[in-house]
């Protein structure tokens, strides 16, 4: 199943997003990546966090186009 399916079957109005941008702590490169400390809302259970979270990487630039075309702007 793809991200997209999953989403769909789960209902797209029930998902929410958190950018990392806006809610990093930290972000720190090393030679073996980019480490980020980041803050969420959601409650910590004994089984992990009440909601599942999945990180999605998408071209930032493409996803600016996007959001400007779905106000009506150029892209």
């Amino acid at each position: 199943m793809n991200l997209s399916a999953l989403i769909a079957a789960y209902g797209d109005d029930k998902v929410q997003f958190q950018n990392l941008d806006q809610c990093s702590k930290s972000l720190n490169m090393s030679k073996d990546g980019t480490f980020i400390t980041f803050g969420t809302e959601q409650r910590l259970t004994p089984d992990g966090t009440v909601q599942l979270g999945l990180v999605v990487w998408l071209d930032r630039d493409r996803v600016k186009e996007i959001i400007a075309a779905s106000k009506g702007g150029a892209g």
